[in-house]
């Protein structure tokens, strides 16, 4: 069991510290075309919104296949052909390492804000959101900020560690291909309500444990506060791992989050998570150095279970 984790686990850490040190710029990022790759395929698939609910279910769930078997076949025919197989699970654990670009995007966000510069501010958070950014207030621009990056990093470096230990480079790709998916076909905007329900299904099972692993390092990042956040069920319900993880982020910095937003034209109603604080630009700055602590807190232990195992 030692020896099954040594090499991965020294990998993934080797990996993800190339990562931040050489970050890929989000524009060229292989995740990017990949992205583009499933909305010229939504395109195709499914052009007709006025189809039966069931057939719209089904060309998702055969676009989703397909979107995941090419890489995956790429993969494995590169790995029967290598000779350093360790060599290119690195390089699917690079190509799948998108979290730096989007802290960077993140802090032109938070700055724009922190001067005021509204209408900016929501051009550049364009490139982050799903919802409407037009219409959001300074308020609401943060609130949505908060949500979308403690979730962001929760896949894109968290998942990562997990499910490399656990699965190798196939389970990090397939978990990392249906979050793209997911994001692209949102079930959230009113054309991929159906066609989307797939990719979002399996998205949430891949995220799960890394929203639980993020709720429980927020909880001991706010163990410190003593109000707890009252949840008003006046909307859709988040599912589990995600409620925890916005409910103790919510906790830790002691801001309102949830409540209702817009997709589309497409007002969502979402259970609200009440704080005495209504986030501020600078929760989006709070948040980014809790994660920041997160992903050092990662690091540590990924060295100490690689230092661990090697000498035992």
């Amino acid at each position: 069991m030692a020896e099954y984790l040594l090499y991965p686990a020294a990998l993934v850490l080797a990996s993800l510290v190339t990562g931040l040190l050489l970050p890929w710029p989000l524009a060229y990022h292989p995740l990017s075309f990949f992205a583009a790759f499933c909305r010229k395929l939504a395109l195709k698939v499914h052009p007709d919104l006025s189809r039966p609910a069931k057939q719209q279910r089904l060309s998702g769930l055969l676009a989703l296949l397909l979107v995941l078997a090419l890489p995956l076949c790429c993969w494995y025919g590169l790995y029967l052909m290598s000779a350093w197989p360790l060599l290119l699970d690195a390089i699917v654990i690079l190509c799948c390492f998108s979290w730096p670009a989007w802290r960077k995007l993140a802090q032109k966000v938070s700055h724009s804000l922190h001067k005021q510069q509204l209408s900016l501010a929501r051009s550049q958070a364009q490139l982050v959101l799903l919802r409407d950014t037009q219409a959001l207030s300074a308020m609401g621009l943060a609130k949505a900020l908060l949500e979308s990056l403690a979730m962001r990093f929760q896949q894109q470096f968290t998942s990562i560690i997990f499910w490399y230990l656990l699965a190798g480079a196939p389970g990090v790709l397939v978990c990392r291909l249906s979050q793209v998916a997911s994001q692209q076909w949102s079930t959230k905007l009113p054309p991929n309500q159906h066609f989307g329900q797939a990719a979002a299904r399996l998205a949430a099972f891949f995220n799960a444990p890394a929203y639980l692993l993020g709720a429980a390092l927020f909880w001991l990042q706010g163990l410190r506060r003593a109000t707890a956040a009252t949840i008003r069920a006046d909307g859709e319900p988040f599912n589990y791992a995600k409620h925890q993880l916005l409910r103790w982020l919510s906790h830790t910095l002691r801001v309102s989050l949830g409540g209702p937003a817009q997709y589309g034209h497409r007002t969502v109603r979402r259970h609200r998570i009440q704080q005495h604080y209504e986030p501020t630009a600078a929760d989006v700055s709070r948040l980014l150095r809790l994660l920041d602590y997160q992903l050092y807190i990662q690091l540590f232990l990924l060295t100490g279970l690689t230092l661990l195992i090697t000498s035992i």
